[in-house]
């Protein structure tokens, strides 16, 4: 077992996770915050946020790595919260390992609740948006509200694509 490997094994709250001989995880870490762990062949590479999440209130958490700027990043709440050295485009994550989300059968497990889990294969920039433009949509979207642009009563969809009042 290698330090990286031991890094990740010394985490209980878990996220999700891709990693054999390669791959990725994301992990609360000791002190409540977001680590971000990469490994290739190539080599290792890791970003810890600094906002501690680990606080029993809900949180949006991104972590990218961006290999055309050979950066990862952590956004929490809809703010960059960190950023560490990333692999570029040459460095393979690929990897046989199980995709687990919130625990793994050698028992390291999340304690707590997932509410929605994206991965994507692209960054912000790839997808043409920005973090405040994503977090807005997500927290306050055209799907809280009918076409006529009225928010939802009691936090229900009623039928029809415009509720009356």
């Amino acid at each position: 077992m290698n330090s990286f490997e031991k890094s990740i094994l010394q985490f209980e709250p878990f996220l999700d996770e891709k990693m054999k001989d390669a791959g990725y995880s994301l992990v609360l870490n000791a002190d409540g915050a977001v680590s971000f762990n990469l490994k290739g062949r190539e080599g290792a590479f890791a970003a810890a946020s600094t906002a501690k999440v680990s606080d029993g209130k809900w949180h949006h958490v991104i972590a990218e790595c961006d290999r055309k700027s050979g950066k990862l990043n952590i956004y929490v709440d809809g703010k960059l919260d960190a950023s560490g050295k990333g692999p570029d485009d040459k460095v393979s994550l690929e990897n046989s390992g199980d995709l687990m989300v919130g625990g793994t059968p050698a028992g390291r497990c999340l304690n707590g609740s997932l509410e929605f889990l994206r991965i994507s294969q692209g960054t912000l920039a790839d997808a043409k948006t920005t973090i405040e433009e994503l977090y807005a949509w997500e927290f306050n979207g055209p799907f809280l509200r009918d076409f006529s642009g009225r928010p939802m009563k009691d936090g229900k969809r009623y039928a029809g694509a415009i509720d009356l009042e």
